[in-house]
């Protein structure tokens, strides 16, 4: 099968290098998936589910915000945040869910407010991904 070449980046650092068949990703605009010979792209990605499929494998990934580029071939995501499934702590991320809530039922002004609904849908997308798998 064809391939391209997929980096993933964090500030944390490089999360994901090599050849992938395609990734699946949630943009601003909508689901997107990229695979070999895409043309040249360049999207911004919201908190979401992200799929990678490599050496026949497909492994899912909790994701927050970034850019996913397609330029000659080479396929780069950089994301504020990327876990994958199986490194996602379940139980902390109902934790999070959890606070997120009580502070939302506190919050003050709606500048507060849109920075725990961000914190809710990571939460959300973190649990999600980690009980899909």
């Amino acid at each position: 099968m064809s391939t391209f070449e997929l980096k993933v980046i964090t500030p944390d650092g490089v999360m994901f290098d090599g050849e992938a068949e395609s990734i699946f990703a949630r943009t601003v605009m909508g689901d997107v998936l990229i695979l070999p010979r895409h043309i040249n792209y360049l999207t911004v990605i919201e908190n979401g589910m992200v799929k990678i499929k490599a050496d026949g494998a497909e492994r899912r990934a909790a994701c927050s915000d970034g850019f996913l580029s397609v330029a000659d071939g080479k396929v780069r995501l950089a994301a504020t945040t990327f876990e994958f499934a199986d490194d996602i702590e379940l139980e902390r991320a109902e934790r999070a869910k959890k606070r997120a809530e009580e502070a939302m039922a506190h919050a003050q002004g709606e500048k507060e407010m849109r920075i725990l609904e961000m914190k809710l849908k990571r939460a959300l997308v973190r649990i999600s991904v980690s009980k899909e798998n």
